[in-house]
């Protein structure tokens, strides 16, 4: 089964000039700033705009998934909460599961799509030498393995466990870094010449 299938793919909002944050603006935009492939989905820092032009804002709704196609590191991340009025900027194609697709979850679309399998697909596919880009047609046809509704949230869940892991040990690293950077530092100390 492709993607397609699942879910109703459309484009971000068009912009025809650069994001400028306006405080009074009524619309917060989703730029590439504000999502990384592991911790998801960053709304504190948000710009906030005035739409204009004709076409009415698809507004980003929880559960949307926001696909970032282009440049180096192609991946997915989750709309995992309600964030109206948020528009996705141009960069991102949105991908929402479709009402009568009950049998998938969104977060495994996006683990899916961050996983190696559909990154090998990526690769085999990819568009483009001085700015690699996914198609739409590409994206469209990323074949998708779904399995029961119990082994996605399994999956989910594992996944979730990792990052949380992962975010630890990085912290942990970080800490014992600064802990023996203190004590060489003070090692030093005495044997650092008297000036007085």
């Amino acid at each position: 089964m492709n993607i397609k299938h699942l879910v109703n793919l459309s484009a971000g909002h068009p912009f025809r000039e650069s994001i400028q944050h306006a405080f009074d603006g009524d619309t917060a935009v989703v730029q590439l700033k504000d999502v990384d492939p592991e911790k998801g989905l960053d709304s504190t820092q948000l710009y906030r705009v005035h739409l204009t032009g004709r076409k009415s804002p698809d507004y980003l709704q929880q559960g949307d998934i926001l696909f970032i196609g282009r440049g180096y590191r192609i991946f997915a991340v989750l709309v995992d909460q309600d964030l109206q009025p948020t528009v996705a900027g141009s960069h991102f194609f949105i991908l929402r599961v479709r009402p009568n697709k009950q049998a998938v979850r969104p977060d495994y679309l996006v683990w899916y799509i961050n996983h190696k399998q559909a990154q090998r697909y990526f690769a085999q596919h990819i568009a483009g030498s001085a700015l690699p880009h996914v198609t739409r047609t590409t994206l469209e046809n990323l074949p998708i393995l779904v399995p029961p509704l119990a082994v996605q949230e399994h999956i989910v869940k594992l996944h979730h466990c990792r990052l949380k892991e992962k975010a630890l040990l990085e912290k942990l690293i970080e800490k014992k870094k600064q802990l023996i950077d203190g004590l060489l530092d003070k090692t030093l100390e005495l044997y650092q010449e008297d000036k007085t």
